[in-house]
């Protein structure tokens, strides 16, 4: 009896038994299931989260705006989302959000155009497929247009025709010219044998696409949580940076998808643009509070730091954790 309690003991006090015991569980609110969000889930499969005490799950959500609304609500404390416009603007007008993390700073779409267009010049006139007007895809396509050297209002026509299998078809039957098309769907672009002529990213758009939000509350309540969770999901990213042949597959489990080409698509875009150190981008959200600011002035009185809480990807940079990760062989 007493060599049984001997082991009973030891059981207990072991290391493996303390962290599945103290695993704090958990749920991550997601605005979409969408490239870049893998990153998350390659956290979640390698165990990291688990070996910061956490016990993760994933919520899909129905889009940007529930996942606000639940976050605020204090239903979740966590989400992936919350840097557009919406957000930004109920934080100016007092609400708890934060931006804690952005792992994706910028509009993951190009612009595709038929093999008559060669240039920007023969850009000049063509339709544009977006998904709506006020939308991501509509502030990409026009930041392209522009960077291309044409005026979006005046040199193109940019048309509403919805999600990105339908500005796809208009592309493909001609009701169109170009379309903004969003990785890894770039692949089947080429594939159907349109060119690529601005890629977004390479051509400077800076945008908190997505980020780790949480509230001010749980950021007071929960600090070590919060600092967990980032902790982990830094060392998710750089697995998912330096870890191709296993990312693709898990891509492919996230995504749902068959093809390995479509998830190699994903991975090389992705794996590009994603930051070792994801911190809340300060010039993304200026650039959306300018975006408010041309229907709200007022906003432009806003201070851009009261909007995201860079502290904790300090702190994990600033002690060499980060670096730490991608020197590990």
């Amino acid at each position: 009896m007493k060599q049984a309690a001997t082991v009973l003991l030891l059981l207990l006090f072991s290391p493996t038994a303390l962290l599945a015991q103290s695993q704090k569980t958990l749920l991550l609110g997601l605005a979409s299931i969408s490239g870049g969000i893998e990153t998350l889930y390659v956290t979640k499969k390698i165990g990291a989260f688990k070996r910061n005490g956490l016990d993760v799950d994933f919520l899909l959500l129905q889009g940007g705006s529930q996942a606000l609304q639940v976050l605020l609500s204090g239903e979740l404390k966590l989400i992936s989302g919350g840097g557009g416009a919406a957000a930004q603007r109920a934080r100016f007008k007092g609400a708890g959000n934060l931006l804690v993390a952005t792992y994706t700073p910028t509009m993951p779409y190009s612009l595709y155009v038929n093999r008559k267009i060669q240039d920007a010049k023969q850009l000049k006139g063509a339709k544009i497929a977006i998904s709506r007007f006020g939308s991501s895809s509509d502030f990409a396509a026009r930041f392209m247009v522009g960077r291309l050297g044409l005026d979006p209002a005046k040199e193109v026509t940019i048309m509403q025709f919805g999600n990105q299998r339908e500005r796809m078809s208009a592309l493909m039957n001609g009701a169109v010219e170009g379309s903004v098309v969003d990785a890894p769907n770039t692949l089947i672009a080429r594939q159907q044998g349109f060119v690529e002529l601005a890629d977004a990213s390479k051509l400077g758009l800076i945008y908190p696409h997505n980020n780790i939000a949480t509230t001010e509350r749980f950021i007071r309540d929960e600090p070590q949580t919060v600092f967990s969770f980032l902790r982990a999901f830094v060392e998710g990213i750089a697995y998912y940076r330096t870890h191709k042949v296993e990312s693709v597959q898990m891509i492919k489990e996230f995504l749902r998808v068959g093809d390995n080409a479509i998830a190699e698509e994903a991975y090389d875009y992705y794996s590009r643009i994603t930051p070792s150190k994801p911190y809340p981008s300060a010039e993304g959200v200026r650039g959306v509070i300018e975006e408010i600011a041309l229907s709200e002035p007022a906003i432009r009185n806003a201070k851009v730091e009261q909007f995201f809480d860079p502290s904790f990807i300090a702190k994990l940079d600033q002690s060499g954790f980060i670096d730490g990760l991608y020197k590990k062989k």
